[in-house]
């Protein structure tokens, strides 16, 4: 096995969980896996530009969010986009495979993000810290910080309206 062949497969152990999430939130079910096999190839073909400036990970990770974004924007099989259709929403919803409340709630949420907002999200859900998110997502950890900020203050606005109280 080559030295190229080697770093994929150590990559793809560590990252398949993280692509597929990532696919999760920029396709839909029926094109999961041609997402995630898109972003395999996108890795594999560019790993040997690798610069080693960051992480091997974290750059896997930038490579695989870039994918997903050109994926969502450049796809002519999908009609409309998970973030503009309500309808989507409901059959995400209702057709998700893990039925428990805490993740189509999450699912909801996630769809209802811009695609910046989205990434951020995905970030912050995998615990990838702030220096790194930042360089994946090419803002300032001070802009990914307010990111965080607002994204939280939009789900405790929408799902915990009323729920919590900070006097007790």
């Amino acid at each position: 096995m080559s030295e190229r062949e080697s770093c994929f497969r150590e990559l793809l152990g560590r990252n398949h969980a993280r692509w597929r999430g990532i696919a999760r939130c920029y396709a839909k079910d029926g094109d999961r896996d041609d997402l995630i096999q898109e972003i395999m190839m996108q890795i594999w073909k560019n790993l040997d530009r690798f610069e080693s400036r960051s992480s091997i990970d974290t750059w896997a990770y930038r490579v695989a969010l870039n994918t997903a974004l050109a994926w969502d924007r450049t796809s002519k099989k999908r009609a409309k986009k998970l973030n503009t259709d309500a309808t989507d929403v409901n059959r995400l919803v209702g057709d998700s495979r893990d039925s428990s409340i805490e993740r189509r709630v999450l699912d909801e949420f996630l769809t209802s993000l811009s695609k910046t907002d989205r990434a951020v999200m995905l970030l912050f859900l995998d615990d990838v810290p702030n220096a790194d998110a930042a360089e994946i997502t090419g803002m300032t950890e001070g802009a990914l910080r307010v990111r965080l900020h607002r994204i939280r203050n939009k789900f405790e606005a929408t799902y915990c309206e009323g729920e919590v109280s900070d006097d007790v």
